[in-house]
This record gives structure tokens, sequence and C-alpha cells, in this order.
């Protein structure tokens, strides 16, 4: 009997290994994006429209996992392309042919559920720091940096040389029960319009959807499937020689080839267009910010910032020969000295720092300061990845001039990429204090 070509699985391979080149981090970014909106929630300070710039992954991964499934989790997170290319070696060049228990592997898939918890809890809640360093997605993101991840994310690189000895094992490993971004979209995949349709009456005896299944989904057991732990890798279709198994929208079975190609045209689509609308809301929250700085010094309005102060604005005013004004600008000074944590005083300029970033790499930042306010930063050089770079700048760079500090988190997957910013701001800082 002639061996069916699987075309889908062929289409599917070429954009997993397209997207792993060009969004290698688009995964860990996402994730980041969910602890952002969590956070900003418990703080009771969440504003969509301020926070959307920061939020372009996840905004874009979970409207299409609520409309068409997992889509994200099956073809384009790089992490699950990892999962995949070490079992397709295992079974292939190997002939590793491991099976879970049915009945275990049920309850191993709550796993993944306990680690999402123990991070909203541990990690986003309390703000503990001992997962820090263990995670194997952020040593997994920075793997091309080989020594200095295996030196900083020690334990992280141990987990991830686990995973990958169970990957060889058992295919999605990682994403049947561990992946706490599988976790989220999990629940969220159940309303969508796209279900995999399979009428058990027509079923034989075969069982080799099930077989096929990337997830181990017990699909002889049931009429349709539905998001949860299906990610829409469409193995089982193309296994079944009965062609009873069939993708289904609305009622209506449609052509698998073409939905999976308009599922993965409207993310890439939607991401650029969520990113040109980021892009648009990032300058205007910066022109809106170096506005309000450049007003407040001119009306001698104190503020309360960390590392950056009013003083200068203040002290610019002593020139007049108003001695009123001299006094009240005195005062100013005084009220904003009790509420700062740390003053300092900055000469108007801009200054060029320069910090260590991905894989040792200077990155080059120049920071404009007028009237003790960072009203502009600005990356002159860098060695990162160039994509992924302008997404982190973006988010640190605002995450800067909102707190009016270089004192700001780094990106969880983008440690070494958030560090050469900030230290490269701090240098610049370093200069133009007085």
């Amino acid at each position: 009997m002639k061996k069916k070509i699987k075309k889908i699985q062929i289409f599917r391979l070429i954009i997993q290994l397209i997207l792993f080149v060009l969004s290698p981090g688009l995964f860990i970014l996402a994730f980041s994006g969910f602890k952002s909106i969590y956070q900003m929630i418990i703080k009771g300070d969440f504003n969509f429209l301020q926070a959307f710039p920061s939020l372009v992954e996840f905004t874009t991964v979970i409207i299409i996992t609520i409309v068409l499934g997992r889509f994200f989790c099956g073809w384009v997170c790089a992490f699950g392309t990892y999962n995949d290319l070490l079992h397709l070696l295992s079974k292939n060049v190997f002939k590793i042919n491991f099976k879970v228990n049915e009945k275990v592997d049920a309850v191993l898939k709550y796993a993944k559920y306990v680690v999402l918890l123990l991070l909203v809890v541990l990690v986003w809640s309390m703000g503990s720091k001992v997962l820090e360093t263990t995670s194997p997605w952020d040593a997994f993101a920075q793997i091309t940096n080989f020594p200095q991840v295996l030196s900083d994310y020690t334990i992280g690189f141990i987990l991830l040389a686990l995973i990958t000895i169970g990957a060889f094992f058992i295919e999605r490993f990682f994403c049947r029960y561990l992946c706490p971004l599988g976790a989220v979209f999990n629940i969220f995949s159940r309303i969508g319009i796209l279900k995999i349709k399979k009428p058990t009456d027509k079923c034989g005896k075969c069982r080799l959807c099930t077989n096929n299944c990337s997830m181990a989904l017990s699909l002889y057991k049931v009429e349709s499937i539905r998001g949860g732990d299906c990610i829409n890798c469409l193995k089982c279709i193309e296994a079944c020689p009965r062609n009873n198994t069939q993708l289904n929208v609305f009622g209506e079975n449609v052509n698998p080839e073409l939905a999976s190609s308009v599922a993965i045209v409207a993310m890439v689509g939607l991401y650029n267009l969520n990113n040109l609308g980021a892009e648009a809301l990032a300058q205007s929250k910066l022109t809106k910010q170096t506005s309000t700085s450049v007003s407040a010094s001119i009306n001698n309005t104190p503020q309360k910032y960390e590392d950056i102060t009013t003083s200068d604005a203040s002290n610019a005013s002593t020139s007049t020969t108003d001695s009123s004004k001299e006094s009240s600008t005195n005062n100013a000074n005084e009220s904003a000295s009790s509420t700062t944590i740390n003053q300092s005083n900055y000469t108007n300029g801009t200054y060029t720092g320069a910090g260590t970033g991905f894989k040792g790499g200077t990155t080059e930042i120049a920071v404009t300061v007028k009237d003790n306010k960072i009203t502009n930063v600005e990356t002159v050089s860098n060695q990162d990845t160039p994509k992924f770079y302008s997404r982190v700048e973006r988010e640190i760079v605002s995450e800067i001039i909102s707190a009016q500090s270089a004192t700001v988190d780094t990106i969880s997957g983008a440690t070494y990429s958030s560090e050469g910013i900030i230290s490269a701001v701090k240098d610049a800082l370093s200069q133009a204090k007085k």
C-alpha cells in the first residue's frame, strides 16, 4: 500500500520552522503579557489602552485562540516546535515509540495547572524570587547565549535538559504536562468556532486518530472536540483512512488546508496590526509624558519620582530677580525633597550610555534630560536580534519614562536584552549628574 503524503503536516512543519527563526521568543512575550494583565488587575490600576503596547503578543494570541482554537500552540510556538523536532528525531532516527498509559496521561495533564498556580501565587502575587532563575522557558529563549545562560539559569537549564529527555520519549511532553501558558489557552479555547468532528458511528476500530494525536487525546471516545488540550495539529484528519475526521466551522465541514492557512494569515496579520497600534499608542504616551514633564517644570509643580526629581526645574527659576518667586521655588524644592526616594540633580542635555545586552553585545542608548526629567530614551546601536529587540525596547523605554527611573523590571525571556537597555540608561544618567 502506497504511503499517503501528509501535505498538512509538511505545510505545518514549514510554518513552524519559519516562525521558529523569525519569532523564537513570541511564546515567552505572550506569557509575560498575561502576567502584566494579572498584576495590573490585582493592583487595581488596569488600563488596557495604556497597557496595550506591552500586551501585543498576548492580545494577538488570545484573540486567535478564543476564535479558532490553539493554532498558536500547534503551529507558532517555538517551544512547541522544539518538542516536535525532538519527537521526530526520536521516532524516525532512534525508533522510540513510547506510550503513556491513558489514565496516567489524563492525571498528569493537571500538573500544568499546578505550575500556573505556583507562578501566580508565589511569583506574581507574593513577589517571590525563588523561581527567578529556574525557568526552562527563559533558558530556552536565550539558549544561543549558552555560556551565560548556563551560569545565570543553572536550574532552568537543568530543567530544560530534563524536558528535552521527556520530549524524546513523550510527544509534546512539556505542552501536555507542564506548560502554564497551555493551561491558560486550554480554558479560553473551548468557546471557539472551530472544532474537529468525528462521528463515532462511522468509525472502525483502528484508533488511528487517537494514536496520531500529538496531545494523546482519546478521540475514539468522542464525537467532536473543540479547544481544550487540542492544539489543532490536524494529524487526526490526515491519519483517518475513512476521511471520517473533519474540520468543522459553524456546522459545516471545511478544507483543513484552507482553514489552517487562514488561521496563520489571521494571526500574522493581527499581530502586525496590533504592532502598528501599539507603536502609535506608545508614541502618543511618550509625547504626553514629555509634554507633562515640560509643563510641570514651567509651572514649578513638584512631582514624586524615583531617581529623577523636580529640583532642577525649581533651580531654573532661581535666576529671576523676583524674590517672592525664589522663595516659592525653594519651598517647592523642600517639599519635593521630603517625598522623593533618591534625589539626583541632572544637567540638561543628551547623554549616551553603554550596557551589555544579549550574547555580550553592546547596547548604546541616548537619554535626553530636560529640567531634571527623562524626556526621551532612544537606541543608538545594539547587537541583539532586531525584531525581538524592538519589542523589548518599546516596553522597557515606556516603563523608564513612565517611572522616571532606570530601576524597572526586566522582561522574562528577554533578560539580557532588557538589562542591556537598563544598564545603558543608568550609564547615561550617571554622566548627566551634576
